[in-house]
């Protein structure tokens, strides 16, 4: 809700000048989510997201994110109409071909995050709309899979650390866990806050798969010693090196 246009289905609850039916759309391409036109990035948009349209103005649309549930502004030029996604890509990146076959022509490549709509099979290959793109390379949306979580960290380490980033393209330190969390089917906050607050609080020392809280970061715990972060890029370092920068944790454990 904003101060002069609210989503229409918190009428009964909040008073506001205007109202908006939410129209349903889909991300064409990644772009960030704004607090405001021209303001930072708190998100972004991946491909094949859904988003719900509230208001085009200025080249900008205002709306509400479905995948991270965070409101803002992207560049209306993003969206497309709505389409229901499949798969996501849980590799690191995956390749768009314009047939299948791996030394078929690149159309576009997809961070992981990215979400597809699979029309059918084809050898190794699922088919869009817009090309094939590799099985190995996605996960069926819906398929929850803890042990997933760590892995797809593993998978980051090396990406840049981007403001607002939550894909393979690169993340911020929520969006990292974030990121991990969706390609292994399992619902998460996107806001450090948040998923402080959803943590279930671990055994006696943090496990693989387990989200750690800092002061001022957060962590995923890949064994029983070492986590991946985000500072500056994505990299793997031990528990203890971390606290001797961010101080001792003061959560840990799982989400779902």
């Amino acid at each position: 809700m904003r101060a002069d246009l609210t989503d229409l289905r918190l009428a009964d609850r909040v008073f506001a000048p205007h109202y908006a039916e939410a129209q349903a759309q889909t991300a064409l391409a990644a772009t960030p989510l704004l607090v405001a036109p021209g303001g930072i990035a708190v998100s972004e948009l991946l491909p094949g997201d859904a988003f719900d349209l509230l208001e085009l103005s200025g080249g900008f649309a205002w709306g509400r994110s479905l995948t991270d549930g965070v409101v803002g502004y992207i560049d209306a030029g993003a969206l497309g109409e709505p389409v229901t996604a499949t798969h996501i890509v849980s590799a690191r990146e995956a390749a768009l071909h314009e047939a299948p076959d791996r030394n078929a022509a690149p159309l576009a490549a997809l961070p992981m995050g990215s979400r597809i709509a699979a029309l059918g099979e084809r050898d190794a290959f699922l088919l869009t709309d817009h090309g094939y793109v590799a099985a190995e390379a996605v996960r069926p949306i819906g398929e929850a899979d803890a042990a997933e979580v760590a892995a797809a960290a593993l998978r980051m380490i090396g990406a840049s650390e981007r403001a607002g980033g939550r894909s393979g393209a690169g993340v911020d330190a929520a969006g990292l866990v974030f990121l991990a969390h969706d390609v292994a089917g399992v619902a998460v906050p996107r806001l450090p806050d948040l998923i402080a607050a959803a943590l279930t609080p671990g055994g006696d020392a943090p496990a693989a798969g387990d989200v750690v809280v800092f002061a001022d970061h957060l962590a995923i715990m890949v064994d029983a010693v070492s986590a991946v972060h985000v500072e500056g890029r994505v990299a793997r370092e031990r528990l203890s090196t971390l606290a001797e920068r961010h101080g001792a944790p003061v959560a840990y454990g799982r989400i779902g």
